[in-house]
């Protein structure tokens, strides 16, 4: 059995050369695939309302439209518009709402607020260990001190992903390799949405070289660490997920712990610099590892568990008042064709 390697390819530009040689295209479905291609760079909230709009929004839609008329002989379109209103801000607004609460908690408490709960006192207690491993010299922190820390929790983070005896063994070059990658992904720009819907490259205007952005950088990493894993397991199952060498509880995918190590490195990144001097003056207290790291641990989860809260409120309320929102008429334009005729017959045998 062979597993091939799980790349990014380039569904608007790149196209199997024999195939293009020879005039017969093994598939003629590439305006499919490519339209999906491009919803799922556009990420789950993009892919999960353009399947809501062409799976339930636009059929319902039409359906309203010609409902009743067979009895008028005129499309409905009072119907169509009250449809149209609940149906295109139900499915959008589950997404919508809860990623404006988690912006505003990211820029308010600090990126690890998208770290999972269950996360973030394990990467917590090997942040700590990280911390202590590298011990400070001053009561003060610096910003060299604080990217270095950065750096060694993302190969102690990566090594545990690959299942490596960090106690025993150390940090491969492997995992080195992967934090160096992590570390070009923080500092890389975004793709503009529509950029990254569409597969288009961010040019330097100086050089007219291609700048290498978060979606790309991050696809080469998910594919390195599933090159090195497998040439350490014949367990295939496994390539995209880890357990963290049995810190985190059941197998979660590398995908989503990898931006978890980067919200969670950046955001203590951040917050030790609290404690770097002002203009030169320390106007704060001694920086202690397990102070610091124990008040870290307990804000981020609690702004966690209130976020999680947050989001589930805000939605239910807009919800709530969607009604209000798409009832237009007095009386359901899905049935007032019966009553027009109810009333004709009424009337008749008076």
């Amino acid at each position: 059995m062979k597993v091939n390697n799980i790349q990014s390819y380039d569904s608007f530009g790149n196209t199997n050369t024999n195939a293009k040689n020879s005039g017969n295209p093994s598939f003629k479905g590439a305006l499919a695939i490519n339209f999906w291609d491009a919803v799922a760079r556009g990420g789950f909230a993009a892919s999960f309302t353009v399947q809501d709009m062409t799976g339930t929004n636009i059929p319902r839609t039409y359906q309203a439209l010609q409902r009743n008329k067979d009895m008028t002989g005129k499309n409905n379109y009072k119907a169509a518009a009250e449809v149209a209103i609940r149906e295109f801000l139900t499915g959008p607004s589950m997404c919508v709402i809860p990623m404006i609460v988690l912006g505003i908690s990211k820029k308010t408490a600090g990126t690890a607020a998208e770290v999972p709960l269950e996360n973030i006192e394990m990467f917590s207690d090997q942040m700590k260990t990280v911390l202590k491993n590298n011990p400070r010299r001053g009561l003060s922190v610096q910003p060299d001190y604080a990217k270095n820390i950065k750096s060694e929790f993302y190969e102690r983070m990566f090594a545990l992903a690959l299942d490596e005896d960090v106690a025993k063994n150390g940090v491969s070059d492997s995992a080195k390799e992967l934090a160096g990658m992590l570390k070009e992904y923080d500092e890389a720009p975004k793709r503009g949405f529509f950029k990254q819907l569409l597969n288009k490259d961010i040019i330097d205007k100086t050089s007219g070289n291609k700048i290498n952005t978060k979606d790309q950088i991050f696809n080469k990493i998910i594919t390195k660490f599933s090159d090195i894993k497998k040439t350490r397991t014949t367990d295939y199952s496994s390539l995209l997920s880890s357990d963290m060498k049995g810190e985190l509880k059941g197998r979660k995918s590398i995908s989503s712990l990898v931006k978890d190590f980067s919200n969670f490195g950046n955001d203590v990144d951040k917050s030790m610099m609290e404690y770097a001097p002002k203009k030169g003056v320390i106007d704060h207290a001694p920086f202690s590892i397990d102070s610091f790291m124990e008040e870290f641990k307990t804000k981020r989860a609690g702004s966690k568990f209130i976020t999680n809260i947050l989001m589930v409120v805000a939605t239910a309320l807009f919800m709530i008042n969607i009604p209000k929102l798409y009832t237009l008429y007095k009386t359901n334009p899905e049935t007032d064709a019966f009553r027009e005729e109810q009333k004709g017959v009424v009337n008749a045998n008076q």
